[in-house]
């Protein structure tokens, strides 16, 4: 049986590993962010198969506003888990702020394999 993975464990696991790879304040256009990680979500898809693996959310950018409301409310919740900032209302950026121990600890725990997670931040948020 596929190991679910849930919104919440994805963004933790790429935030997770930008704090690793040092890369903490993103400054974003518009609904960048938004094509970012449903760009990220269909390489999680491509790869569902190789790893086992079914995804429980999407992040598909409503054609008519630009945003997904999933990837936005999964960044709420990231942003009360202290694992990111927001530094204005219009979310044009964020910061990571994850050290390097928790950052590890939510890799370790992730059920998506870190090399998968890390070819992921690499394609989608270099």
């Amino acid at each position: 049986m596929p190991k679910l993975v849930t919104s919440d464990q994805f963004v933790a696991g790429i935030v997770a590993v930008l704090a690793l790879k040092e890369r903490r304040r993103f400054l974003l256009t518009d609904t960048e962010l938004d094509r970012r990680f449903q760009s990220a979500f269909e390489s999680l898809v491509e790869a569902e198969e190789r790893f086992d693996l079914r995804p429980n959310f999407s992040f598909y950018v409503d054609p008519y506003h630009g945003d997904s409301v999933t990837l936005r409310d999964t960044l709420t919740a990231a942003k009360e888990k202290e694992l990111i900032a927001y530094n204005n209302p219009t979310l044009r950026t964020f910061d990571v702020k994850l050290d390097e121990t928790r950052a590890q600890r939510y890799l370790d725990r992730s059920p998506l394999p870190r090399e998968f997670l890390e070819s992921v931040v690499d394609a989608h948020f270099a």
